[in-house]
């Protein structure tokens, strides 16, 4: 099931060298040329750039002003070029007039005071057109250096499974669902019901959709053949819906719903004291996917996994600030870090890729999901019962050979406890792998080697009454005191000293106050607390809260 999701924030930024001196003075001999770069279509097909040709046609004309257009590509191309320009990197174009990006671009720039102050073409009452908050993203030293041309605070989660098959019987289309949620479809009274009018896919057919609230129901009417003529509209006006209130009431909109409120608690496990906090996103980020969530902190920024997209947050004592998104050629289900910055994506079937510094820098020929030790020199890939693999660095070049768990799958074959893996963990001292065994009746169990896959420890307890009897393995940490796995199945985050003796276990309900969680990703921050993403239905069904806690005094 995969559902869309999707933010936009772009800028249009200004070069400074652009002086307007042809708006209002006679017609020059030769025109005044503005060179941008935008992210609007393709280089012959841009509904941007129509409207540049139409601009460059009258008003152009008149103005003595030409918009030549010098590149339509994405978002991380323009970011690479904007820079290779500004620093004049050999082989680099020159910086064009214009540029659409996000603000990253502008602040990675050696000297922002190229760009134009916007507050100088603006009066203080076409800036009080736009949301305060948008125009303070572009504020930079004071200057209003970018001016933002499509962004968006409202965001809509789609079942995109049932939308393609609807899609594919209706000719609806994604662009459709927005103008439905605002209520400006056109709408048609058949019987005692008032049916909206879904967009024509085809010509010979036509699709009315009507939703009663109140029993929690929805009704659609195809009608299919050559164009409605009076005998159908009299056979259309005959049905009557049998309409019973049961107190139904749906959801509001992802965007309308009420976040997420967690209550803390400190809880004890043996004789430590185990403090949360709850470190919240500045905008609450209300999800539909859970189970597919990964995350990795680097410095004092979080950078959030979901498929073919990889947000960064910065991180602060007062949560979660979005920073900006980067769009993923593939979906991607597993994230890792090492110490020099880079992020390790695995698409579990396929290449393993490296992003650094907001770009692809590592393209892969390994494949699994990738865990990479903290010094980025080697790594254990891993992917359900498939053989695990180690992974060595080797200036850039990944090389797998296999390693310690092989041939899951087949009795005869296998090597090690495991028929199945779920997470792998390389702490600084040891390899933690959590699976399921494969002797009958054991379960989940979570197995630490030393470096040299030599076993010391089997965590995890042998009944389903056992304190620490484990479900599905999330994530897994190495601390001071010993080790942690979060559970996504139990709901619970459990705790052994360093001999694997089991400390006790902490339910989600106790620590968080949320009731039903799925826990999707732990990580062991620098100071030895443990960050913890979960996400958990809000009371009104609107969507899931994506949820950021960390914990200390283990």
């Amino acid at each position: 099931m995969r559902y869309i999701m999707r933010r936009s924030c772009l800028f249009l930024v200004m070069i400074a060298v652009i002086v307007f001196t042809g708006c209002g003075q006679k017609k020059k001999e030769d025109p005044v040329t503005v060179t941008l770069w935008h992210v609007y279509g393709g280089q012959t097909e841009s509904p941007l750039n129509d409207l540049i040709d139409e601009f460059n046609e009258t008003i152009g004309k008149e103005e003595n002003i030409r918009v030549q257009v010098g590149s339509v590509t994405n978002t991380n191309t323009i970011h690479e070029n904007v820079l290779a320009s500004a620093f004049g990197d050999p082989g680099a174009s020159k910086l064009p007039d214009m540029f659409v990006s996000y603000p990253k671009t502008v602040l990675a720039m050696p000297d922002d005071t190229e760009l134009v102050d916007y507050y100088d073409y603006f009066t203080e009452e076409e800036l009080n057109e736009f949301i305060p908050a948008f125009l303070e993203e572009g504020v930079i030293h004071e200057r209003l250096s970018i001016l933002p041309v499509a962004k968006s605070t409202e965001v809509m989660f789609i079942n995109k499974t049932a939308f393609d098959r609807f899609a594919k019987e209706t000719g609806a289309k994604m662009e459709d669902l927005k103008t439905y949620a605002e209520g400006k479809m056109d709408t048609v009274t058949i019987g005692n019901a008032e049916y909206t009018a879904m967009p024509e896919g085809n010509s010979i057919e036509k699709t009315y959709m009507y939703r009663y609230e109140q029993s929690g129901t929805s009704y659609d009417i195809r009608v299919r053949g050559q164009e409605i003529d009076d005998s159908d509209k009299e056979l259309l006006e005959g049905i009557v819906l049998k309409l019973e209130d049961e107190g139904n009431k749906d959801a509001p909109w992802p965007w309308e719903g009420e976040p997420v409120e967690p209550v803390l608690a400190e809880q004890m496990v043996g004789s430590y004291t185990i403090v949360p906090e709850y470190i919240p996103f500045k905008e609450a980020q209300g999800v539909m996917q859970i189970m597919d969530h990964q995350f990795v902190k680097q410095g004092n920024q979080v950078f959030h996994l979901l498929e073919n997209k990889l947000d960064t947050y910065e991180y602060s004592e007062s949560g979660l600030e979005f920073v900006s998104s980067m769009e993923l050629d593939d979906d991607f289900e597993y994230l890792s870090g090492d110490s020099s910055g880079m992020l390790y994506l695995s698409p579990g079937i396929g290449d393993v890729i490296g992003v650094k510094d907001g770009k692809k820098a590592l393209q892969t020929t390994v494949d699994g999901d990738l865990n990479m030790h903290p010094s980025g020199e080697w790594g254990i890939s891993f992917w359900v019962n498939s053989d695990t693999q180690k992974i060595a660095n080797q200036g850039g070049n990944l090389t797998a050979e296999p390693w310690i768990l092989t041939g899951l799958n087949k009795d005869e074959e296998r090597k090690g406890l495991f028929s199945m893996i779920d997470d792998v963990q390389i702490t600084n001292s040891h390899i933690m792998v959590a699976g399921s065994m494969a002797v009958e009746d054991e379960g989940t169990k979570i197995v630490v080697y030393d470096y040299d896959g030599n076993q010391l420890l089997k965590l995890g307890g042998e009944d389903i009454s056992s304190p620490d009897k484990l479900g599905s393995i999330t994530g897994m940490a190495e601390t001071e005191n010993g080790f942690v796995a979060a559970d996504g199945n139990m709901r619970e985050i459990q705790f052994w000293a360093k001999d694997g003796t089991h400390v006790g276990a902490i339910s989600t309900e106790d620590i968080f106050g949320v009731s039903y969680p799925w826990l999707e990703d732990m990580q062991l921050l620098d100071d030895g607390s443990l960050l913890i993403m979960l996400t958990q239905e809000r009371d009104d069904g609107s969507a899931n809260e994506l949820m950021f806690f960390r914990l200390t005094g283990f």
